[in-house]
């Protein structure tokens, strides 16, 4: 384990935690910490934040982990993030730990800053990295897709902002609930009298073409029924593939690996919240490095925030639900789409009320 100093990329500013961080003024009246970049020991990795004696009446810090590869000259870009309540009755140390997968060559920061006013008060702050002890070598790791060499104008970016603004279309998915506007797209791309399991397929269809999975002869797995029309469009691409049942996932020593994963029936009900997290890891998880996964579900078009602190509970997945999905995701070493939620009157629900949202990924 390692101590870092939590002020040292802005070591002038001062934190908006009183008496903390430097003595100037810092442009931003949110900003809390931020850790200079470091080198990371590739595998599994963790920063721990801990406010000492702290007490405060409202406030909600924002942890966000930032990966920076100097050898490409990019912007720094998100990798993992969470939420801390801090409004405490009494005063008590506050701790969290944020995880992330670590890669070769790529630099990371730990950053901080206040959703909404708080007064906290705390009398320390103390940040450490946990890295993994072991080998990297001795880490099983999945096979190399062709995908991985692509151009970088085709990846899926993990999204600095994880929430898209943009109006999302079929032809060209985000991560996207399924709305009027769309079905009316594919009416057009399709004909008329199209539901929506054709929306989902087309979906998955779209973002293998949009993010450049279009090279013939390239590994898939589709998971899940799927309709004739579907498996005859990969087929028409050249793909070799292969058709598993749902549930359950395969394990990891199972030797099933795609450049491509597609599951256009999408998650099936189930009442867990940790089972559903499992699941979707799970399948992602027979993703190539470099390769492509689409996979849909149906929740329940609530208007909370996305990735809120608040526990993920209930049978019904929720947007914080699928918001924690995608930073998990991005937290074990993917790119997700960002997340483009409709407005509800925009929305295209099915007959029990539910909306079909497609997650699009990718794996570094």
């Amino acid at each position: 384990m390692r101590e870092l100093d939590p002020f040292a990329f802005w070591a002038n500013h001062a934190s908006a935690i009183g008496g903390l961080g430097g003595e100037a003024l810092s442009p931003d009246p949110r900003y809390c910490f931020h850790t200079t970049y470091t080198d990371v020991r590739p595998g599994p990795a963790r920063f721990d934040l801990t406010l000492r004696k702290a007490r405060a009446s409202r406030g909600e810090l924002a942890l966000r982990i930032h990966a920076f590869r100097p050898d490409t000259g990019e912007n720094a870009s998100l990798v993992a993030g969470a939420r801390l309540v801090v409004a405490v009755d009494d005063p008590r140390d506050l701790q969290i730990s944020v995880p992330f997968s670590a890669l070769r060559h790529v630099k990371y920061a730990f950053y901080g800053y206040f959703i909404e006013d708080s007064d906290i008060h705390v009398e320390g702050m103390a940040v450490s990295l946990q890295e993994f002890d072991g080998d990297v070598a001795d880490q099983p790791e999945p096979p190399r897709s062709l995908l991985a060499l692509s151009r970088r104008d085709h990846d899926v970016r993990p999204a600095n902002a994880l929430i898209h603004v943009v109006t999302p279309h079929i032809t060209a998915p985000v991560s996207q609930d399924c709305t009027r506007a769309q079905m009316a797209e594919l009416a057009v791309q399709w004909g008329p009298g199209q539901t929506c399991d054709d929306w989902a397929e087309a979906v998955c269809l779209n973002a293998l073409r949009a993010y450049g999975v279009i090279v013939p002869a390239l590994e898939g797995v589709v998971v899940g029924t799927c309709s004739p029309r579907f498996s005859a469009a990969l087929a028409l691409s050249g793909f070799v593939v292969e058709a598993v049942a749902a549930h359950p996932p395969p394990p990891d020593n199972s030797g099933l690996f795609g450049d491509f994963l597609v599951w256009p029936e999408g998650l099936w009900p189930e009442p867990d919240p940790a089972a559903r997290w499992d699941a979707v890891r799970a399948w992602f998880g027979r993703l190539k490095i470099g390769g492509l996964g689409v996979m849909t579900c149906r929740y329940h078009p609530d208007p909370a925030k996305t990735s809120s602190s608040h526990a993920v509970e209930g049978p019904l997945i929720t947007r914080n639900e699928i918001g924690k999905w995608a930073l998990r995701l991005i937290a074990e070493g993917y790119s997700v789409a960002p997340l483009a939620f409709s407005e509800p009157g925009d929305l295209y629900p099915e007959a029990d009320g539910l909306v079909r949202f497609a997650l699009v990924a990718q794996r570094l």
